[in-house]
């Protein structure tokens, strides 16, 4: 019967639109307000079918989707060590023929001037036994520990790397030095090793020695004390600058001090200490200078003085409230806004399959494996695309950042964050906020000292729509059609300091590869100086300025297009002057072509991002055409924001950084460069273990095996909305991969979600949208906005000339 306004305000409305919080498995909601915007230009109530009034297009919920299980073709090469290997190896490690006079890293008292073991994880294997055992019959890659320890106790005390197996251990299990890992030594000087709690603890004493020295000071000037990081009258605390040190041969640092707080990165003092921590022996420790206002005094003595005598100025006092850091609701409530937000669901349940013993993943023609490790986090290898390999190995190498500022921390800040263990500092997903809800999630565990950590549903995967169809096209009056967009995306997220680091990693169904980089948190802030002019960042609040920094994330892309044989083809679209016959009346004219060029050696191998996307980038093997005669390949693509340091001279990168002063290089692929930084690259710009420029000999890139580093970033020119925090949408880099000519069509014909008309093909009088057997779950409901029959007919043809059309919507439909 027809329901009329009258008799709509009697009925009980019900709100099917809670399906996008299906997760909280109610069926029905509270009634909604009045719709008015529908094809009735009746009142239409949400969850009824306006062409059938009074009728719900749905009564039920959808059940939440539950992960698929598949199991992985063979077992992962690639897997942490288990906590047996890891018990094993350590046990091992202490025994006394090992001569390493191991002290327990968990001992009370552990001193900088112990032995002991600061980390332990799998040896990657080389690619050449992981292909023999993915590819062919070979057994799997036998299994090593990587282990760092910190060597304190010798006479020439350093940190070394060693490799131990293989395992399980057995009578065959050697320890040996990482020699071959690096292109430097894996014996790293004392003074650039890691500042864990028994360094810390060393520096302490000096630096809390020299502040309650001059507390009475401090606490006049800026209102802050500091008596050592345990004690409760301590109201401050301070962070070590980076790189602290250049080779190794001594430790000079900066220390800027701030307000203990939920951000002390911008609450920050007009005060500096600098001091030289180098070696064991903290007798010897000493402050070298302090900064307060930007003068300069080279002894507590002086600074004293100069409090005393009234020629320090004071600067207005950074304030202890904390609000304008917090990202707590306020202002007026926006319109409509405390609805639910749109949100992605699997509605029909997953379309991907997962094997979380073997980090292993199927979905929609993608196969690949995952590894997870402290340095970097998850990493990606055998990725494939309908059975053919695409890459090798997909893997984060580093993510840096270079600052600047009118002050000796800022100026000399240098961030390599594998230092900090991107992969540990990758920590539990919000549902919902961080990744949509039902996603599946996987824990990530590192292995630390001597045993390993876990967190909890760190890793998540989902597929979303993408927001527009892969393909369309209209020809009007004759035929219509669209596919579906959609991806599966991998996600992770790094807290490293003040920084919020979110990397995806998209499979289109399309063959693409997608990563995008976005970062949040708190900015690393200045104290505000009105003689700065903003050179460095604008002003923010009374006592708070912008950081100018630049950000820059190093990929790893091992491709292996079909094979390992490939060759990296350069396509330029130059302009040349030409005369064709059947332009008489023009003569000479500018017109483009392709040039194409392959990069024939590693001489050839650092490249820019293409100026107005004038050239394109393909890796290619030539050995394997398509149909047609073309190499088939798969071009990389700039997205956002490639960029790379602008300086490619600073000494607080000088070695240590080399990967990311262009947007891409092309090396030879060796297991003996697995990588193009390292963790403690660090604190050694001048001599690092991995220096990447060695790379580059001159080796061949003809049909060989190539890898791609590829940088994404950002230059973070800070502004007032950094506060609170920094925004996702605007800080955000990415970069494609895709396929080119890798077969002989776009790879979506074999999809299932699309529609098509056909001009002939009716049903009921209407032509009928062929829909190859996919519908959308009962439990989703439709207006009438959402009918597929009848828009073919809509379609408004207009007459350009001889064969020529247009079409659009019919104006008022």
């Amino acid at each position: 019967m027809q329901v009329s306004s009258k008799m709509a305000k009697c009925l009980p409305i019900f709100l099917l639109s809670i399906l996008y919080l299906y997760s909280l498995s109610t069926a029905l909601a509270p009634p909604g307000d009045l719709v008015n915007e529908h094809f009735s230009k009746q009142p239409v109530y949400p969850g009824l079918n306006p062409r059938s009034p009074g009728k719900l297009y749905s009564n039920e919920t959808c059940p939440a989707s539950k992960d698929i299980l598949v199991q992985a073709p063979k077992s992962s090469p690639f897997l942490r060590l288990s906590d047996e290997e890891l018990s094993s190896v350590v046990k091992w490690l202490f025994m006394p023929e090992q001569n390493l006079n191991l002290t327990p890293a968990s001992k009370a008292n552990l001193a900088q001037t112990d032995n002991y073991i600061f980390a332990i994880e799998h040896l990657h294997p080389n690619k050449t036994d992981v292909l023999a055992y993915l590819d062919g019959n070979a057994t799997s890659p036998k299994r090593y520990a990587r282990v760092v320890v910190n060597e304190g106790g010798k006479p020439i005390p350093d940190v070394v790397e060693y490799y131990v197996g293989p395992l399980p251990i057995d009578a065959s299990t050697t320890i040996r030095t990482l020699d071959w890992f690096y292109n430097g030594s894996p014996h790293i000087p004392f003074n650039a090793r890691f500042e864990d709690a028994p360094r810390s603890k060393a520096i302490d004493s000096i630096v809390a020695s020299t502040m309650s020295s001059i507390a009475d000071i401090t606490q006049d000037l800026m209102n802050i004390t500091y008596y050592g990081a345990s004690d409760a009258r301590s109201n401050c605390q301070y962070f070590i600058s980076k790189p602290s040190s250049v080779n190794g041969s001594e430790v000079i640092v900066w220390l800027p001090w701030r307000l203990n707080g939920i951000a002390p990165f911008d609450q920050m003092m007009d005060f500096y200490i600098s001091f030289d921590i180098s070696g064991t022996d903290q007798s010897l420790y000493s402050m070298r200078m302090i900064v307060c206002n930007l003068v300069v005094y080279t002894s507590v003595e002086q600074f004293r003085e100069g409090w005393a005598s009234g020629k320090i100025l004071k600067s207005p006092i950074t304030t202890s409230d904390d609000s304008h850091l917090r990202e707590d609701r306020k202002g007026p409530l926006r319109e409509l806004e405390s609805r639910f937000a749109p949100t992605s669901l699997e509605l029909d349940g997953k379309r991907y399959k997962v094997d979380t013993e073997n980090r292993y993943v199927e979905y929609l023609g993608w196969t690949f494996y995952t590894r997870f490790t402290r340095d970097v986090g998850i990493s990606f290898f055998d990725i494939r695309f309908k059975g053919e390999r695409v890459i090798y190995e997909l893997s984060l190498q580093d993510a840096i950042a270079q600052y600047s500022g009118n002050n000796p921390f800022q100026a000399g800040t240098a961030y390599s964050d594998r230092f900090y263990g991107i992969g540990q500092l990758m920590g539990r997903l919000i549902p919902g906020y961080d990744c949509p809800y039902h996603a599946t999630y996987w824990n990530s565990t590192v292995n630390g000292a001597e045993s390993s950590s876990t967190n909890t549903n760190s890793i998540c995967i989902f597929e979303k729509d993408i927001g527009y169809p892969i393909t369309r096209h209209t020809a009007s009056g004759m035929y219509q059609q669209a596919t579906k967009g959609s991806a599966l995306v991998v996600r992770v997220i790094a807290t490293v300091g003040n920084y919020d680091y979110l990397w995806d990693y998209a499979f289109y169904v399309d063959g693409s590869i997608g990563i995008d980089a976005h970062a949040s948190g708190y900015i690393q802030a200045n104290y505000y100086k009105p003689g700065d002019g903003g050179q460095w960042g604008p002003r923010l609040t009374e006592t708070l300025t912008g950081t100018l920094h630049t950000h820059v994330m190093n990929f790893k892309v091992d491709f292996d297009i079909i094979d390992e044989k490939n060759t990296f083809l350069k396509t330029d679209l130059i302009l040349e002057n030409v005369t064709q016959p059947w332009y008489p009346e023009l003569g000479t004219f500018e017109m483009a072509r392709l040039n194409f060029t392959e990069i024939v050696s590693e001489d050839e191998g650092l490249l820019d991002v293409p100026v107005n996307g004038q050239t394109m980038y393909t890796m290619t093997n030539t050995a394997h055409p398509n149909r047609w005669g073309n190499p088939r390949g798969y071009r990389i693509i700039p997205g956002l924001s490639n960029v790379h340091l602008p300086s490619k001279l600073s000494p607080f990168f000088h070695k240590s950084a080399s990967y990311a002063k262009q947007f891409m290089a092309l090396t030879h692929q060796h297991d003996t460069e697995s990588s193009s930084s390292s963790t403690l690259n660090q604190n050694l710009p001048g001599a690092p273990p991995v220096d990447f420029s060695k790379f580059f000999n001159s080796e061949c890139l003809l049909q060989e095996d190539i890898v791609a580093w590829i940088n994404l970033g950002m230059h973070h020119y800070t502004r007032a909305e950094d506060l609170p925090n920094t925004l996702m949408s605007e800080a955000h880099s990415s970069v494609m991969f895709s396929p080119h000519n890798w077969g002989v069509e776009e790879g979506t014909r074999d999809l299932s979600n699309s529609v098509i008309y056909n001009k002939g093909v009716e049903e009921g009088g209407l032509t009928k949208p062929e829909t190859n057997g996919v519908r959308q779950p009962t439990c989703l409901g439709l207006s009438a906005e959402d009918e597929l029959v009848g828009v073919f007919e809509s379609q408004l043809v207009v007459e350009l000339g001889a064969g020529v059309h247009l079409s659009g919507r019919r104006a008022g439909n």
